[in-house]
């Protein structure tokens, strides 16, 4: 039987449920193909299939050392890699994989975005650059281009890439938001009438719809245009939740289902060794300055700042030995009194100890960690985790302006964000009583206002030697930044994003009747007409 008609087999059975049926026809194309990458690759989705979350990780880090990964699969297998979070064997693969010259230009451009991900940023431009030369001229490789060395802080050569996309491509919706983004708009670098134009086309998707939309918004915001740009951040909200739906219900019963988890009935997990790696979970809302603190927590010598990550969740996938689209959803925390939390420690642990540079304190920037503070807690007991803080109605209006994944859902309507304000603010006392002293909050206004001092404070509590230098972020501007707020930080540290609602407080009524303005924010308006620091 050809590699074709095998493959044509397995899909069909797959999609029919015959799982039986489908491992053996694997065993039937290896036994006929013993040499075989593909089979051996497709085992992986098999083992998951079934409930096998662990063998499907370690069958994917086993096969990955080898070097014979056809082309028209390598994406696959990087984007595998990538939702087991395995830093250091994507990283060895994409580094040494000699077949890149043969795969599809956009495919590289993809995998170029999968490293870059990770925070393996100079390797990402490598795959990058590889992608324009194969295509010269393709929208999406050079968007995917100009993302990476957005982060990397070449700003000028990003911008040139977009420039050239938005003048010879349909392709321009991303384009136009990243350029927004670059800097602060004038009438002489402003697009409007261009995304005007764009967005008048009526066969636009929901998701260019919502890219020109932010975009347009950040620019008519810069030029002073309130109303205008209120408009089409309504209309930018709009489209992007034709995509990304709120369920209220669903998720009162998902943090109602967190708090009322049973954890394993022994405790916590054995306690790291004195030599071992201390994991820093900086969580938060979005948009509440996680990359800021990071970025102050990289300055120390004993600390690497990995950015936001995926490891958390694949570690407690792999702990669970379940896979769930989502971390946390309900299958998991029903099955919480069951996880090994020694296998969630270690699967998290190996997953980037060879990016992390052998550092003492290792960064875990990714806010949505605040569901999992109770997994944290059981995992890693010596785990030090800050929280962020920020004025409620500027950190809504900061969520409502930006463009996220579709897996953010709540960010899309004023109501949407207040009621998941809500319940994070419910869950973030739940901790705080379940484990006092395990979780500091760092309040993002004083941060910004008296950096010193609060610095000086987390330095302490994570225990680290505070340097007079390491609120001087602007110095590290050539640290790669995989954030909205890649420009953002390489600014001093400074309060303008203090009270930018304010210019819309008309149409804002939802948020300052839902949040005390005069208790909240006696001091609200020092800081307006700057960039948001996420």
């Amino acid at each position: 039987m050809t590699p074709d008609r095998y493959r044509q087999r397995f899909g069909q059975q797959i999609r029919e449920g015959l799982y039986i049926a489908a491992e053996k026809t694997l065993n039937d194309w290896q036994t006929h193909s013993p040499a075989a990458f593909e089979p051996r690759f497709h085992r992986i989705q098999l083992h998951l299939l079934n409930g096998a979350c662990r063998n499907a990780r370690d069958f994917a880090a086993d096969l990955m050392v080898r070097p014979d990964c056809p082309p028209r699969l390598a994406l696959e297998a990087a984007l595998c890699l990538k939702s087991f979070a395995l830093h250091d064997v994507l990283i060895a693969w994409a580094g040494h994989y000699a077949h890149r010259q043969q795969m599809p230009a956009r495919d590289v451009a993809h995998v170029a975005t999968v490293l870059s991900g990770i925070g393996a940023h100079a390797l990402a431009l490598e795959w990058a650059d590889e992608g324009v030369a194969k295509s010269p001229g393709d929208a999406v490789c050079e968007v995917n281009r100009a993302l990476i060395l957005n982060y990397l802080g070449e700003f000028d050569r990003s911008r040139n890439s977009l420039e050239r996309v938005i003048a010879t491509s349909r392709h321009q919706a991303m384009a136009y938001w990243l350029l927004a983004r670059l800097r602060r708009q004038t009438p002489e670098t402003q697009h409007v009438a261009a995304m005007r134009q764009a967005l008048a086309a009526p066969d636009l998707a929901a998701e260019d719809r919502a890219f020109l939309g932010y975009a347009l918004f950040k620019e008519l915001d810069d030029l002073g245009d309130h109303a205008q740009a209120w408009t089409a951040l309504q209309a930018a909200n709009q489209a992007a939740r034709i995509n990304a739906p709120y369920h209220t219900m669903a998720q009162e019963h998902l943090f109602s289902a967190i708090k009322g988890m049973r954890l394993p009935e022994h405790g916590v997990a054995v306690e790291l060794g004195e030599a071992e790696q201390v994991p820093i979970f900086i969580v938060g809302l979005h948009r509440s300055g996680t990359s800021l603190i990071e970025r102050i927590l990289g300055a120390s010598p004993e600390v690497h700042d990995l950015g936001e990550t995926e490891r958390l969740s694949a570690a407690l996938r792999y702990g669970a030995d379940l896979y769930c689209e989502r971390v946390p959803d309900l299958s998991l925390l029903t099955r919480a009194a069951r996880i090994d939390f020694s296998e969630v420690r270690r699967a998290f642990d190996e997953a980037a100890r060879a990016q992390s540079c052998g550092k003492r304190f290792v960064t875990e920037k990714s806010p949505g960690n605040f569901l999992n503070i109770g997994f944290i807690r059981q995992a890693f007991p010596r785990a030090k985790i800050l929280h962020m803080r920020r004025d409620p109605i500027d950190l809504c209006f900061a969520n409502y302006r930006e463009h996220f994944a579709a897996q953010v859902t709540h960010t899309h309507t004023l109501q949407d964000l207040v009621h998941y304000h809500g319940l994070y603010q419910d869950l973030m006392r739940h901790w705080h009583d379940c484990y006092p002293g395990f979780v500091m909050d760092v309040h993002y206004e004083q941060l910004v206002r008296d950096p010193e001092a609060e610095s000086r404070r987390v330095y302490a509590f994570i225990g680290l030697d505070w340097r007079s230098d390491v609120v001087a972020i602007e110095r590290r501007s050539t640290q790669p930044v995989a954030t909205l707020s890649s420009v953002q930080v390489r600014q001093p540290v400074n309060t303008a994003s203090i009270g930018r609602w304010r210019p819309y407080a008309p149409w804002l009524d939802v948020l300052t009747d839902a949040f005390d303005d005069a208790a909240l924010h006696p001091s609200a308006g020092d800081g307006q007409g700057g960039e948001d620091v996420r």
